[in-house]
């Protein structure tokens, strides 16, 4: 397999490949990394914009959180092929003029 068809965060087959902004594009981010749909949406559940902007901008920073490591080592575990459901974490701040 390639660099490509490994999701960098959780190291599954990315079977269903998605480029995430590193920096979002709402804040003027221009590089992607391509990345499951689990692990992309566990991203923008766990962190507003204005956190991946500001220290979430790199696959090492994300890994560095504790919370966001254990999601992505769950997401590890589970079959490839089956899509997840990811729920906002609890202490989020709402989108808008927050993120």
């Amino acid at each position: 397999m390639t660099a490509e068809e490994i999701c960098p965060l959780c190291e599954r087959p990315n079977i269903y490949p998605t480029d995430h902004h590193l920096v979002p594009k709402s804040r003027g981010g221009k590089e992607t990394k391509c990345l499951c749909r689990d692990c992309h949406s566990a991203i923008h559940a766990h962190f507003t914009n204005k956190e991946l902007e500001k220290t979430y901008f790199t696959v090492e920073a994300l890994l560095n959180d504790e919370r966001f490591k254990k999601t992505v080592a769950f997401i590890s575990k589970q079959d490839p092929y089956r899509r997840m459901k990811t729920k906002r974490v609890k202490d989020k701040r709402c989108r808008g003029q927050a993120g």
